[in-house]
């Protein structure tokens, strides 16, 4: 192809152009842009008929074969950007084809979807060691369902996620206030299937673990959310659909904190929070109505023996007595409680187990020894001293407390009062410290603040040569909180 005689700017000015290079004199005299010589797109008029294309019509070519497997959508480069980025962090939770469902999964709350699920997850305070399954669980729960307990689950999902990213922010309490929206939009159906009842519960569990995160150990919300958890567990057929996974593992999130509820409740000055149990002197009478975890039974050997401690631990909470009671002196009170502290003793844990790793069976001996510590002690009368309780405990100092690392607050307190020696206390704060270099794990500030008062309660009764009042001084150093602590 020769070179241009004109340059595009003197043909469009349909004049006759000099040919000079690189920029025409004519363009330069004007002083008008010369657009060269180089060659130059175009595209036929509408009514130009020399240079139309014809083809046939798409339906044309969609009819010659009508097994097509592809389809048009509109998007942008943007929108297969975000599904690759969702795409890559979603691969491992199976199920999630209605996520593009939800209107409201824009760019900052998939942010948040990808942050719960790499990091905020290791902050929920549940009783498994495995977090990724409870994570698994409560973003299916989420994202498949766009009933109102639906979006109610996954907007405490986000709120959860905000708080642990960037604390009580407007962003919280905006994803917080849609939570709590939409879950009480959601009680007011008339009818309720089971899967809108375990997102119900999602919602309440997760708003009640952002409340138990917060620095100053709670606003005393979470039991109210976990109160209503349990409430929606007991009057819908959720309770009987525990064969499902999904089900089962968001139940035994709700029993343990039900659970390790009923230890500050025994020992909070408000007795307006405690659910309403018969106060008949006969202990015959009593009310006793204790989470199911699992039902345990001496003859066989629970699957998972942390259970049936948790289980224990419950029917130990609801059976105590106030040892100034004189009830706490009958014979078949008594009874009841040794048989107790039997069942709690004949527990076994076998170390060859495939189901708990060596450092799990060692957290499952200090939820024992604290269970057995805090039954013995509460239950003791002033002036007396539990038998063979000193040697268990040294055997736990011995053990388990040297090496292990605890993330569950019940079992570090209830040591912690144990801990009357500077060596005994030094291996506590130990325990504490391994326990706080577990990435994601919540602040232990309040904690360490309790276990000082107790440790400086101590101190004050042994310079005096006064007896600890056990029970006493548990209600004080609880009581020192504005609001009923969590101890999950």
């Amino acid at each position: 192809m020769g070179s241009r005689k004109s340059c595009w700017t003197c043909k469009d000015r349909r004049i006759r152009c000099d040919g000079g290079f690189p920029k025409c004199q004519k363009c330069i005299g004007a002083r008008r842009c010369c657009q060269g010589y180089g060659m130059r797109l175009s595209w036929p008029r509408d009514d130009d008929k020399r240079r139309v294309t014809s083809s046939s019509p798409l339906s044309a070519l969609i009819s010659r074969n009508q097994k097509t497997d592809f389809s048009f959508i509109n998007t942008t480069w943007s929108d297969m950007e975000l599904y690759h980025h969702q795409e890559s962090f979603l691969d491992p939770i199976p199920r999630l084809s209605n996520l593009w469902k939800l209107p409201q999964l824009s760019a900052s709350n998939m942010q948040l979807l990808n942050y719960f699920h790499d990091s905020a997850h290791l902050s929920l305070v549940t009783f498994d060691a495995d977090l990724s399954q409870m994570r698994d669980v409560l973003l299916r729960m989420a994202l498949e369902n766009d009933t109102l307990s639906g979006y109610a689950a996954f907007y405490a999902l986000l709120a959860f996620a905000s708080f642990h990213h960037s604390g009580l922010n407007q962003q919280t309490m905006r994803l917080k206030i849609s939570a709590l929206h939409f879950l009480a939009a959601s009680a007011k159906e008339e009818t309720r299937t089971w899967t809108q009842a375990a997102r119900q519960v999602a919602a309440s569990m997760l708003l009640g673990t952002l409340d138990i995160m917060l620095p100053s150990a709670s606003s005393g919300e979470w039991l109210w959310y976990t109160r209503g958890a349990m409430d929606i567990v007991q009057t819908t057929c959720l309770k009987y659909q525990w064969h499902e996974s999904d089900i089962g593992r968001l139940l035994d999130w709700v029993y343990y904190h039900d659970t390790l509820s009923r230890f500050p409740l025994r020992h909070w000055q408000y007795k307006s929070l405690a659910r309403e149990v018969s106060e008949t002197k006969d202990f015959h009478f009593r009310v006793t109505t204790f989470s199911a975890l699992t039902k345990y039974r001496p003859a066989q050997s629970s699957p998972n023996p942390t259970y049936a401690i948790l289980n224990l631990l419950s029917e130990a909470c609801n059976a105590l007595i106030d040892p100034r009671d004189p009830a706490s002196r009958s014979g078949e009170y008594r009874d009841s409680l040794d048989l107790l502290k039997r069942r709690i003793g004949n527990v076994h844990l076998r170390r060859d187990s495939s189901s708990l790793s060596p450092q799990e069976t060692l957290g499952v001996e200090v939820w024992q020894t604290a269970t057995q510590v805090y039954l013995a002690r509460a239950s003791q009368s002033p002036g007396e001293e539990p038998a063979n309780l000193e040697s268990l405990i040294d055997m736990a100092f011995e053990g388990p407390i040297r090496t292990c690392a605890c993330p569950h607050f019940f079992p570090l307190f209830i040591l912690a009062c144990e801990a009357q020696s500077d060596d005994r206390r030094a291996s506590i704060l130990s325990l504490i410290g391994r326990t706080e270099d577990i990435p994601g794990l919540r602040s232990k500030v309040w904690l360490r603040h309790m276990i000082r008062s107790i440790w400086v309660h101590q101190d004050l009764h042994a310079d005096g040569d006064l007896l600890v009042n056990y029970v006493g001084a548990m209600r004080a150093v609880i009581n020192m909180n504005d609001t009923i602590p969590s101890f999950v």
